[in-house]
């Protein structure tokens, strides 16, 4: 027979092994779901990182592209104004002195001006099409709407990076967590039933709680 005194003290061990045991299964689990999150959450950050980065440039080619195709046409359209002023003045001048030189001038310069004019209509209006690409259109007809639309879809991607870098450090910090669990119940296993045990298991299982819940936070 064994003795009462031996039975409780089989029995205090047996449930040590298995709080030992079930708490090395958690600690695993949590490695395998902390690990899936830190990955999931860097690749989701560098993503984001990337696109900011592409949208900024964009921001900035559409804006010096836009400014510069502003102040051409502006400059064409003031140069074409004045030409087609130049040939109306000529054409009336040729008309009122009888002079057929100054006419015929005056309608070169009719026809320089209406030409010219086309092709300003013409620029201003493109969609893409041959000869300019559609990429290189946009970055010319960029209006303040389309950049600030752009502008807040930059910084959305720039919030998206900075909320998945902290579940990123979460992550992190509960796999830190894990590793402490597990040198804990390591040390549980070494010092068996007992005092120091039973402090290193709780301790143990204080510390795994702890990283489940930034898993947790990790998620939300």
């Amino acid at each position: 027979m064994i003795a009462p005194d031996a039975a409780a003290e089989l029995r205090a061990e047996k449930r040590f092994d298995l709080v030992a045991a079930i708490l090395i299964g958690a600690i695993a689990v949590l490695a395998g779901v902390l690990a899936v999150i830190q990955i999931g959450a860097s690749q989701a950050a560098t993503r984001a990182d990337l696109q900011a980065a592409r949208l900024a440039s964009d921001l900035s080619a559409r804006i010096s592209v836009s400014e510069q195709a502003i102040d051409s046409g502006l400059g064409s359209q003031q140069f074409a104004l004045i030409l087609g002023m130049e040939a109306a003045a000529r054409q009336l001048a040729g008309v009122e002195n009888s002079d057929a030189s100054t006419t015929a001038v005056g309608q070169a310069q009719e026809s320089a001006y209406q030409k010219l004019t086309a092709a300003l209509t013409a620029m201003s209006a493109t969609t893409g099409g041959a000869p300019v690409d559609p990429y290189t259109a946009g970055l010319l007809g960029a209006t303040t709407k389309q950049l600030l639309t752009e502008l807040a879809e930059q910084n959305r991607q720039v919030d998206l990076a900075s909320a998945a870098g902290t579940h990123e450090q979460l992550a992190v910090l509960g796999l830190s967590l894990l590793a402490l669990a597990g040198v804990l119940t390591g040390l549980a296993a070494v010092l068996r039933e007992g005092r120091g045990g039973r402090i290193s298991l709780s301790a143990a299982c204080a510390v795994a709680a702890s990283s489940g819940l930034l898993a947790i936070l990790a998620v939300v």
